[in-house]
């Protein structure tokens, strides 16, 4: 019997929108084209996940209290104790078990490997940057960090191989936790060969920001930029607008659209990359969290300058010499990265389609299958 490779992709519904799905769903694609026939998926049971070039294992959800104390045992998700119990029913049949976040892994990575089995761990980002922006239950109120470290530690030492979405995740990890043999950034691509339709702006005298509207994590940093930065881009461009476009818009962003005048807010739009193509400009104000921030690949598909605050460039490395990649992280920076882009957009070089285009050269499903090949198939 040939060993298989089981994904456990329950950290998130992938048939849902998001960051996460997004990444997940393109590294389940990335995996199939190069382990064809060989590639089991465990997704959480409501998301009736069924894929004719995989087997799917369900897993149930776990009630309030199961999902409580699994905290205080590392297990931050279904997938663990789940998993582990899954395959001591099949211990023959996979060689690698491929766990999204080290965090989820720490828990159940001995486990797996003591029936001689890999296990390599995709990090989606450093989890104590990013979780404790997340005061919920699960995290006690934000008051988790010890546990998130000592499992997140666990699940980048004893990992076989971990994958990096980007090269400075990869940096706060080994200085965090130490140095690995088998550190490999891999990045973020595309989930499918196809391409976005392109086309020419309709509001010319507009920059776009999209992100979901109703996440605490956006909140703040949409304040910080409406108080501190939204005064430079009226001073800068005083005819432009800016869209601000996401789902389930909270109050603190209604409040926000209220206030300004130049925030044009759409909520719960139909077609989100579509509405937000037709502006000139992509921005994206986001200054915390971790990771790569998979909202400017959407301003990237579409062949859209970009002005991104510093921390939101991760993992953008190769586009930073780039006249339509600006990058800021203060007031001064943000209006000479807008009047940067408005120059190139009335240059000669501006072009839509040569952005796109490099997009998927560095972001592509194809391009994404050979980092993964160059890794795991040397």
């Amino acid at each position: 019997m040939v060993k298989r490779i089981l994904i456990d992709a329950t950290n998130v519904n992938i048939s849902i929108p998001g960051g996460g799905s997004y990444c997940t769903k393109a590294y389940i694609e990335a995996l199939l084209a190069l382990f064809p026939s060989q590639i089991d998926v465990l997704h959480p049971e409501q998301a009736h996940i069924r894929d004719v070039r995989y087997h799917t294992i369900d897993v149930p959800v776990r009630n309030r209290l199961q999902r409580i104390l699994g905290v205080t045992k590392g297990q931050f998700h279904r997938g663990a104790p789940f998993l582990v119990n899954y395959i001591e029913k099949y211990p023959d049949r996979y060689h690698t078990v491929f766990i999204s976040t080290g965090l989820y892994a720490g828990s159940m990575i001995s486990k797996i490997q003591k029936m001689g089995i890999r296990v390599i761990v995709l990090h989606h980002n450093f989890e104590p940057e990013f979780r404790m922006d997340s005061k919920n239950i699960l995290t006690l109120k934000g008051k988790t960090d010890t546990l998130v470290r000592y499992w997140e530690r666990r699940g980048y030492r004893e990992a076989d191989i971990n994958l990096f979405l980007t090269e400075q995740d990869r940096i706060l990890f080994e200085k965090s936790y130490g140095s690995h043999p088998h550190n490999y950034v891999s990045g973020v691509f595309e989930p499918t060969m196809e391409h976005q339709e392109l086309s020419l702006p309709t509001n010319n005298h507009s920059a776009v920001i999209t992100c979901a509207l109703g996440e605490i994590q956006n909140q703040a940093p949409l304040l910080r930029f409406a108080e501190h930065y939204l005064p430079v881009f009226e001073k800068t461009l005083p005819d432009w607008k800016i869209r601000l476009m996401g789902r389930t818009p909270s109050d603190t962003i209604l409040d926000i659209a209220e206030k300004h005048d130049t925030i044009l807010l759409i909520p719960n739009p139909e077609d989100i990359r579509a509405l937000a193509a037709e502006s000139a400009i992509y921005l994206c104000p986001m200054d915390a969290g971790g990771g790569l921030k998979l909202r400017i690949m959407d301003g990237l598909r579409a062949g859209q300058p970009i002005l991104t605050h510093v921390r939101s460039a991760r993992g953008y490395d190769a586009l930073f010499q780039q006249p339509w990649f600006c990058i800021y992280e203060d007031t001064d920076s943000f209006r000479q990265g807008l009047e940067h882009i408005v120059r190139y957009i009335n240059s000669k070089d501006y072009s839509r389609s040569q952005i796109q285009a490099q997009y998927y050269a560095l972001f592509g499903l194809t391009a994404g299958i050979e980092r993964l090949k160059a890794i795991l198939c040397p």
